[in-house]
């Protein structure tokens, strides 16, 4: 879906999961039809938490009521330390405390994943779960999108700064992330990843110009 060209039927079909009234349309959007019911549903953690109810019990939500306390928690804590938008978006003095803000948010994560995790290259081990499944775009993205649009100033590399920083349990959850086989299969290609943060800044550019 083209956010900046939204259609009718998307429009639509997101009032029908987000009745709220001036509720933002945006991705993702889920609709499930069978002959029992109609499901539609928005925001990313309802959306993951419902497929792996549905379809993936035993597999991606651990069985243990401990487990999936941990995979919420990562979740709420973690899985915005991975937002990259505050660097594109800003440059000078503002830019280095949106990088320092970055680098504290991943210094979190990898003390997450060393203190409640259980050990590597999963949060749960060896279990890919939902927390994987919620990371994993934003993990894709910031690796992707970071490296591409900075570097006039200062270079932004997500593995880098774990290197730099010592956050080897984080490089290690990253790194098995990023080859995780249907993580592959179903992120963004970079060229689209680009050409649509490009879109994105040029749009907040001329939202800024008409102020």
């Amino acid at each position: 879906m083209d956010l900046q060209d939204k259609s009718k039927e998307f429009l639509d079909l997101y009032a029908v999961s987000n009745p709220i009234a001036g509720a933002r349309a945006k991705v993702p959007l889920l609709e499930v039809e069978d002959s029992s019911e109609r499901t539609v549903l928005c925001e990313s953690l309802v959306v993951t938490e419902y497929i792996a109810e549905r379809y993936g019990v035993g597999t991606l939500d651990p069985p243990g009521a401990g487990d999936r306390a941990k995979t919420r928690l990562f979740t709420e804590l973690c899985s915005s330390s991975f937002s990259y938008w505050p660097i594109l978006r800003t440059e000078g003095e503002e830019l280095e405390k949106a990088i320092n803000s970055f680098k504290e948010g991943l210094v979190g994560v990898d003390a997450f994943l060393n203190r409640v995790g259980k050990g590597g290259p999963f949060l749960l081990g060896n279990r890919f779960s939902i927390a994987e499944c919620i990371s994993a775009p934003f993990i894709q993205r910031a690796c992707t999108i970071l490296p591409a649009f900075t570097g006039v100033e200062q270079r932004v590399d997500v593995l880098v700064i774990c290197d730099e920083l010592g956050l080897n349990r984080l490089k290690e959850y990253i790194e098995a992330i990023l080859v995780r086989p249907s993580v592959v299969s179903s992120g963004v290609p970079k060229d689209d990843m680009v050409k649509s943060t490009t879109k994105m800044l040029e749009r907040f550019a001329s939202m800024g110009a008409k102020k």
